[in-house]
């Protein structure tokens, strides 16, 4: 069964669901065999009348992610304890220090990505750059990438909607490091919502943009492959890039902090000792490195490596909520979907007049009910014009409730949010606020 395929009771089903199996051949039923999208409650009403249980494709549809759960988001994040998992055991930890507050948003995201846009560039030509150093066997430019990695955090501080609008875009060459720049904007965006010191925002960046140096050191047909795919043998091959890695920083003539080598070293260790090289767990996992590891595993799930298109980022958050007490604690992942929100900005949505669009910003008190750019009507046709909605404050479109009803993957129905940035954040502007 493919890790993409969940089964789903008939009375936890809902609309947006893609069904793709059931309880008994199709043959037997009046559905078409292919599956299909569950678009209203009489679809699940037929259903009923056929099967007990079906089988869901999270990554065609929505994710059985608990509705109170969500709901949570609007006030504080759930603290209902998730099952144990598979192994049944459940590791604990001491809760982690936050300090709400800290910083403010002091500018918008129309006002910032311009800005955000060059500096993203900035870090990823930083990354290039230490990949050629590598290649090549020569220092690496790590004082150019501390710089870049400064400027990009104090702008991340200013708005971090920003840069998470440009983590939705994914250049099709970019090479083998590229998500180590988008995965350092989600840990510096979690560890901003917790109050962390700017020195320490800073080690967090600098520490995920130089922690797959190793890899340079591993044979090209190895690191093609995706690790859940290797052998034995090849994936503890792989995994030695953590330690080819500390080697190479520690020989280099630039000196490092010590939080910096501690989360090159950990941020692949699991909360319940299933990660690697070390084995360790919990308490024995430096704070750095478990927001590391959170942000670079969000990353992976939502871009991954071999595919055209990752999981939506509410499908990516229900597969985090099953990691609690698992592979990270439950408290980092409540304040990782505080941080990041269900539907973070560039996030593509449908909404429930049968409409898709896009996130534009989120609203730090009601996080699922952000700004959103009306982008295709409920034919999938585009609109002349963008329309606007904040839905804080209009509640109602077309004579319906307006909601977003579940996210969709980058690039559903041909909407690419580079071309999406590129017509909302420069001079061509074709906006229209609306009114519903």
């Amino acid at each position: 069964m493919p890790l993409d395929q969940i089964k789903v009771d008939i009375d936890n089903l809902t609309v947006g669901m893609y069904v793709s199996r059931l309880d008994r051949p199709w043959i037997n039923t009046p559905f078409p065999l292919q599956g299909y999208y569950i678009r209203e409650f009489d679809d699940i009403s037929t259903l009923r009348h056929y099967c007990d249980y079906v089988y869901i494709d999270i990554r065609r549809g929505k994710s059985p992610v608990d509705p109170a759960f969500l709901q949570t988001l609007d006030t504080q994040v759930s603290t209902e304890k998730p099952s144990a998992g598979q192994s049944g055991k459940i590791i604990k930890a001491k809760k982690l220090k936050t300090k709400k507050g800290v910083y403010k948003q002091t500018t918008s995201p129309r006002h910032e990505v311009k800005n955000a846009l060059k500096i993203k560039n900035l870090a990823d030509l930083a990354i290039s750059y230490i990949e050629i150093a590598m290649k090549n066997n020569e220092q690496l430019p790590l004082e150019e990438t501390r710089k870049v990695v400064s400027v990009m955090v104090q702008d991340i501080i200013r708005n971090p909607d920003a840069f998470i609008w440009l983590n939705k875009i994914k250049n099709k060459d970019e090479h083998l490091y590229g998500h180590t720049v988008r995965a350092s904007i989600w840990a510096v965006a979690l560890g901003r919502h917790m109050g962390l010191s700017t020195q320490a925002l800073n080690n967090l960046a600098m520490g995920i943009m130089i922690s797959d140096v190793g890899k340079c050191k591993l044979p090209d047909n190895l690191l093609k492959q995706d690790p859940s795919d290797m052998s034995a043998d090849d994936l503890i091959r792989y995994q030695t890039h953590v330690l080819k890695a500390l080697k190479i920083l520690k020989q280099s003539s630039t000196p490092l902090d010590k939080q910096v080598l501690a989360i090159v070293a950990n941020m692949h260790e699991r909360h319940n000792g299933s990660g690697y090289p070390r084995g360790i767990s919990a308490e024995q996992i430096p704070y750095l490195a478990k927001i590391a590891g959170i942000a670079s595993t969000y990353d992976e799930m939502t871009f991954p490596r071999n595919n055209e298109f990752g999981l939506s980022p509410s499908d990516t958050i229900f597969k985090l909520y099953n990691m609690i007490d698992q592979e990270f604690q439950q408290d980092l992942v409540e304040e990782f979907i505080r941080a990041i929100g269900i539907y973070p900005a560039g996030s593509l949505v449908e909404l429930s007049t049968g409409e898709t669009a896009m996130v534009l910003e989120q609203n730090p008190e009601r996080k699922l009910r952000p700004s959103i750019i009306i982008l295709l009507n409920e034919d999938r046709k585009p609109y002349r014009k963008y329309k606007i909605v904040d839905m804080m404050k209009k509640q109602e479109r077309k004579g319906l409730q307006l909601d977003i009803l579940y996210s969709l993957p980058i690039g559903s129905y041909g909407a690419d949010p580079a071309s999406i940035y590129s017509s909302v954040f420069t001079s061509r502007w074709p906006f229209t606020n609306i009114a519903c």
